[in-house]
């Protein structure tokens, strides 16, 4: 069996999460709270003893939030890298991140990459013990189960568990393996992210799709490499869309979690009240009402409230509430 000698991690935090706007506006996805933790401290628990240092790629604009975040943290060897960016016009992309993180840091380990908006429940450890036992380039997947749903994914193709094929949401899913933001590249395979800009790069496909596309590198480096697939069983979401952010907090809260006042109310067990939250006379169904937000004589399902925002005598259903809104 081959043992893995130096290791290192990157955890993807550069995106602006402009599908959870206005609520990640100015907060950045990875620490919006699950449960009674940020996103990203899931990961990092995954990750935690198994790597030699857990490097947490973001912008300019919410490096001060994760160095905050990580000094007060228990965790060791994790630093912030800042993308030279701060709003979505100026991101170098997701894969043109890690392009520049590899080159910037003089990065020559087996990398782990994890994008920094998914919960899933397999235990990152069994992961990192696969790719220990395959010395080769890695993808997570998950089965969504359906010919339907697989067409909104990037789908893989399998042999056994080596990857044959890859399709970005096909009208006629080869397989029901959805690719997930765990990737793994021994170091000897590192030269992939710069032979695959190389690649596009003389082809007419726009440079803001096959730097900010992953599923491009999984499609056009299964054909150079040998590369496997680890699936787990399960739940995987992706919290970067309003649904998933909500499904993942249902999933994942056995009890509903109340840090907040609530009088004469109903909140169900899939919602979370922080602290100095108020909910008085109303009805709240699988929501997160941030810190100081009020709901007054209203009633509230699958919705968001950002902090300090304010509702009374409303009816909510899907919303997303920026930070101090009223209506």
């Amino acid at each position: 069996m081959y043992y893995l000698i130096a290791m290192k991690a990157i955890i993807l935090a550069g995106g602006h999460a402009t599908r959870l706007w206005p609520v990640t506006k100015h907060r950045a996805k990875p620490l919006l709270p699950l449960g009674e933790k940020p996103i990203i401290e899931y990961i990092l628990d995954d990750l935690e003893g198994e790597v030699d240092e857990v490097i947490i790629s973001t912008n300019d604009k919410f490096a001060p939030d994760f160095d905050e975040y990580v000094e007060a943290s228990d965790f060791e060897d994790v630093r912030v890298v800042s993308e030279d960016q701060d709003n979505e016009h100026d991101k170098p992309g997701t894969i043109g991140a890690i392009i520049n993180l590899i080159e910037s840091e003089g990065l020559s380990d087996d990398l782990v990459i994890v994008g920094g908006d998914n919960y899933q429940s397999f235990d990152g450890a069994d992961f990192i013990e696969f790719v220990k036992e395959k010395d080769a380039p890695a993808n997570v997947v998950y089965d969504v189960e359906s010919e339907e749903m697989a067409s909104q994914f990037g789908i893989v193709d399998v042999d056994d568990d080596r990857i044959v094929g890859f399709k970005e949401k096909p009208d006629v899913p080869p397989s029901t393996l959805a690719s997930i933001a765990w990737y793994f590249f021994p170091e000897e395979d590192l030269d992939l992210f710069d032979r695959y800009e190389e690649h596009f790069a003389e082809t007419d496909i726009p440079e803001d799709q096959y730097l900010d596309e992953p599923g491009r590198l999984i499609e056009w480096a299964h054909e150079e490499r040998e590369m496997y697939a680890y699936s787990f069983d399960g739940e995987w979401f992706d919290v970067g869309t309003p649904q998933g952010y909500l499904n993942a907090v249902a999933s994942i809260t056995d009890d509903k979690i109340v840090e907040g006042t609530v009088k004469d109310s109903e909140v169900d067990d899939d919602s979370i009240v922080m602290e100095g939250a108020e909910v008085k006379n109303s009805k709240v169904k699988k929501s997160i009402v941030f810190p100081n937000a009020k709901i007054i004589d209203s009633e509230v399902r699958n919705s968001i409230l950002d902090q300090h925002a304010k509702i009374k005598d409303v009816n909510l259903n899907d919303a997303l509430i920026g930070e101090h809104t009223q209506l």
